[in-house]
């Protein structure tokens, strides 16, 4: 598999300093970050990485976290966690305080490599440290998660073209788009058309990664990596995960 070299600041800064739709092959964990001191319960497969996050997200729900609330292991993981990580997960999801992926997911520190922006944008910087997780740290599996009632998909909506003010136009840069691919029915209420527009941004985000990352595209092409794009809902807790995408699916090589 092709390599990709990254600048050495970028390994300094992920350094351990700073911290079922369809099968696929086991994927050699990648890169001297990924510690023999990892769990060894990890998913070895996209596949297996989906259904843990899926099994995860139904205990949450239900109200039966396991590991999460398992605190008495705490300081033995954070000194295994001192020597390397290896991420079965990426998550890439809003800023949002109402969205915590840990818990959501129920799956302790060290599994779940999170990328927080609000809007779940994908930019530069976020798709560079995706880039790393597949590549350097041996993820499985990447989560695009939008959420119920997002303020910033709220914001674009209401902005109505209209420049936002102060930073907030990134919101607008990052979502390009998005309101003219899908107009508001007259038939269907606020809430129903924010809900609408929520998951077609994640959708739109992670078909971003993969049209911009050549390692996320490689990675897809050979079934070593899921690009997944889901919605959280606030009130039940439950993820909805859609389709995987496919380099097929992508509209820029």
């Amino acid at each position: 598999m092709r390599k990709t070299t990254f600048p050495a600041l970028i390994l300094l800064l992920a350094s351990p300093l700073c911290g079922q739709e369809h099968g696929a092959p086991k994927a050699e964990p990648k890169g001297k970050a990924t510690s023999s001191a990892a769990p060894s319960d990890n998913p070895d497969s996209p596949s297996a990485a989906l259904a843990e996050l899926q099994s995860g997200n139904s205990r949450f729900v239900n109200s039966k976290r396991s590991r999460t609330l398992e605190t008495a292991k705490d300081a033995g993981r954070r000194g295994e966690l001192a020597k390397g990580q290896s991420p079965f997960a990426v998550i890439v999801t809003c800023s949002d305080s109402r969205v915590p992926d840990n818990l959501v997911f129920d799956q302790e520190m060290g599994r779940l490599f999170t990328i927080r922006v609000a809007g779940e944008l994908l930019e530069p910087g976020g798709i560079a440290s995706v880039d790393y997780a597949v590549e350097h740290l041996g993820s499985k599996v990447v989560i695009v998660l939008g959420h119920a009632s997002c303020g910033a998909v709220k914001a674009v909506r209401d902005a109505k073209g209209k420049p936002l003010p102060g930073n907030l136009w990134a919101f607008q840069a990052g979502m390009a788009g998005l309101l003219e691919t899908n107009p508001a029915d007259p038939n269907e209420d606020g809430a129903a058309y924010l809900a609408r527009l929520v998951e077609q941004n994640a959708k739109r985000q992670a078909q971003i990664l993969v049209d911009r990352s050549a390692e996320v595209r490689h990675l897809v092409g050979s079934d070593k990596v899921w690009v997944v794009p889901a919605v959280y809902d606030l009130a039940s807790g439950k993820v909805s995960f859609f389709k995987p995408l496919s380099v097929a699916e992508a509209s820029h090589h």
